[in-house]
């Protein structure tokens, strides 16, 4: 079995912000938004660390959520900010000078 790749907390956030605004530009779910669920899907993390980095990132004021009813059921969307798109540039830019 080959050797397990962590990624960074650069990577994961560029990964994160990237799944957001991959939605937004094709325009495939709710609103131009991802349900937190197909979030975490895409970038392959656990919820829990999912989660962490969500709340940081809202935090930071690079994305934010919005509790939506889907039927009965309620779900969180997703999007980017002004702010976040910006720097998600920033994390392409130095994440390939990095590597």
């Amino acid at each position: 079995m080959g050797a397990t790749k962590y990624r960074t907390s650069n990577l994961i956030i560029q990964d994160i912000l990237e799944g957001i605004l991959r939605v937004e530009q094709e325009n495939l779910h709710v609103k131009n938004g991802i349900i937190k669920s197909h979030l975490i899907k895409y970038t392959a993390l656990k919820t829990a660390t999912a989660e962490k980095y969500l709340q940081k990132m809202e935090k930071a004021g690079y994305i934010t959520s919005q509790e939506e009813a889907w039927g009965e059921r309620k779900i969180i969307v997703y999007h980017t900010t002004p702010t976040g798109r910006e720097r998600y540039q920033w994390f392409v830019k130095i994440n390939a000078e990095i590597e």
